[in-house]
């Protein structure tokens, strides 16, 4: 029997969330290897001991005893940062070169220079700093693993031509069960002919939120219909979000676009459950949850960028949604179609089947997959 040190997420954010929802997904297989896990902190340690009692807990000491054959897999990249994290992959890749006993496994949920990039061209330089050390180094970290695990093929397309790496593994992102729960309802409807609109996800300048902004502006005074703007998500990046809410003000729409924060998962699903359409503009975006979220409860049409990296699952499997070209114009055009309803009433259906086929227990399995693959090398 084999062994996988899994590195275990903690923080909060999309990626972390995978890791999290991956690992059960994994314990809800019958194993035939033995998964041992390794925390993002170590005071972090007694509260997984006490989650799941039946796994192992490494320190680091642990892993410089462990002296046979294993896999370490990070489920989300190990940031060039002085911490347990970046030490892990340290270790891993020494021990890997040395006495050749190891091997590496990563998840990149997007790419860093892409990130930096587009950071750097909206002024956010605070994040652009924070992002430099991943800017020069991600190229050495993907060069060193031995599989690197993506979430779309565009994904795969895009770091092969910018690394000239080759050891790319395509698995998609997922729904654990709670998205199959019934929802409450609010009531948003400020009148009767009021249109509610939702977007989710980071407030950051690969998502576009800026052109979602403006091209609501030109369609939110037309007729009698009163169009709402819900924007929930961290506001981590303060500078951009100021900026936004500038911009609704320069535009005489900050009454209509309401910024929610960050909301708590029941709240978050209520809202979806609540409004008329979702809509999601990004610049680049490797995969996108909150779109597979919007396709699992929204009882509307779920607009979206086609750069986003689940358009390439949503066409491997047959189905045709409503995306667009991330433009002002592109955006307007598919808020005046929510506003004139040129829109098949099907499609919720479709969306809501299409996002049933992707759960942690199947997804699980590419993972049980690549982790035999990579022992049998």
């Amino acid at each position: 029997m084999f062994e996988v040190v899994y590195y275990y997420p903690i923080k909060n954010g999309a990626p972390s969330e995978v890791g999290r929802n991956l690992l059960l997904g994994l314990l809800n297989k019958r194993l035939s290897f033995k998964i041992l896990l390794f925390s993002q902190y170590k005071k972090e340690n007694q509260c997984l001991e006490k989650k799941y009692t039946n796994l192992d807990v490494l320190s680091f000491l642990d892993l410089l005893r462990l002296n046979k054959s294993y896999i370490v897999h990070f489920s989300v990249e190990p940031l060039t940062f002085p911490n347990r994290k970046f030490l892990l992959y340290l270790v891993s890749i020494t021990n890997k070169k040395m006495f050749r006993r190891n091997k590496l496994i990563i998840n990149y949920h997007g790419d860093p220079r892409t990130e930096f990039e587009i950071k750097l061209k909206n002024r956010s330089y605070l994040a652009c700093l924070l992002l430099l050390p991943d800017y020069l180094l991600t190229s050495f970290i993907m060069k060193n693993a031995d599989a690197i695990v993506v979430n779309s093929y565009s994904m795969k397309e895009l770091l092969h031509s910018r690394y000239n790496i080759s050891n790319l593994v395509v698995i998609p992102n997922a729904l654990d069960n709670s998205w199959r729960n019934e929802n409450k309802t609010l009531d948003l409807k400020n009148k009767k002919n009021t249109v509610n609109l939702f977007y989710h996800g980071r407030l950051a300048p690969e998502k576009g939120v800026d052109l979602l902004i403006k091209a609501f502006s030109y369609n939110s005074r037309k007729g009698e219909i009163q169009l709402k703007l819900y924007l929930a998500g961290p506001q981590g990046d303060k500078k951009y979000v100021g900026f936004l809410k500038n911009l609704c003000i320069d535009l005489g729409i900050d009454k209509d676009v309401i910024f929610l924060g960050s909301l708590p998962i029941t709240q978050l699903r209520s809202y979806l459950n609540s409004v008329d359409a979702a809509i999601y503009p990004s610049r680049y975006e490797p995969f996108s949850l909150a779109i597979l979220e919007a396709f699992r409860i929204v009882n509307g049409p779920v607009f979206y960028s086609n750069k986003s990296g689940i358009n390439d699952f949503v066409i491997k499997e047959g189905y045709k949604f409503y995306t667009f070209e991330p433009s002002v114009k592109e955006i307007a055009n598919a808020i005046k179609m929510l506003l004139e309803k040129s829109y098949d009433n099907k499609i919720l259906y479709k969306q809501k089947e299409f996002a049933a086929m992707y759960t942690w227990e199947k997804i699980a399995d590419r993972y049980i997959e690549l982790y035999k693959e990579m022992q049998n090398q």
